[in-house]
């Protein structure tokens, strides 16, 4: 059975954080960062669904599910009929049908008058042939500093108690947001803080922890 919920998340950086930010523009910077309308680095809902996505199908896999063969996130290798979308599709959407739930962004928990000013930094291309520097490949880019360091955000929607579980399942294992993971950036750790379902006409708060026993009865 289908239940309305709201999961409430909070992301903790462990290291400086890229995210590229679509659009902006700054002198001499080539790979810019995302930020919201305050100029904070943000972990846009984009990249927190598709981290979180990535893992759910692991999870799956993992307990058997071959996913109908499901290659995302090509859309030529994706579920294309409505009729027979696998379990990742049907809960988070594919090419051809609107998925039943949405995240918001990831927003820093720091108060106004904190310096949260990204800084700059140099890199290089490597040619992998080689193993060497390649020509013309040096670049700059930003990373928002790791403190403060905790983002919060919401998942919701409409989900079966098994879903739920592997929802939260999948967030334990999100260890990385953004670009330049070989540059050690945007190590985090993420956690469930409050988990609430609506049945009978009612909204209740759900223990994420006892959630994930549904995980139990889906190995079996």
């Amino acid at each position: 059975m289908l239940y309305p919920f709201e999961l409430e998340v909070e992301a903790t950086l462990q290291s400086d954080l890229h995210v590229a930010g679509v659009g902006r523009t700054v002198a001499l910077i080539d790979r810019c960062i995302e930020r919201d309308a305050r100029g904070r680095a943000l972990i846009p809902a984009t990249s927190f669904k598709g981290r979180t996505r990535a893992h759910y199908e692991r999870l799956l896999r993992a307990l058997g599910d071959d996913l109908n063969d499901c290659k995302p996130p090509n859309p030529a290798t994706m579920c294309n009929d409505p009729a027979n979308l696998c379990r990742v599709c049907q809960l988070f959407g594919s090419p051809m049908q609107q998925g039943r739930i949405e995240f918001t962004d990831l927003v820093p928990d720091t108060p106004p008058d904190t310096n949260t000013e990204p800084t700059t930094r140099i890199g290089v291309g490597i040619n992998r042939k080689l193993n060497t520097v390649a020509e013309g490949r040096l670049f700059f880019y930003e990373a928002a500093p790791a403190q403060p360091n905790r983002f919060r955000g919401q998942i919701r929607g409409w989900a079966t108690e098994t879903e739920i579980a592997l929802l939260l399942g999948a967030l334990k294992l999100i260890t990385h947001f953004g670009g330049q993971k070989a540059r050690g950036l945007g190590r985090a750790q993420v956690k469930p803080t409050a988990l609430y379902i609506r049945k009978n006409g009612a909204w209740a708060a759900v223990d994420p922890a006892q959630m994930l026993t549904h995980l139990q009865e889906v190995r079996r």
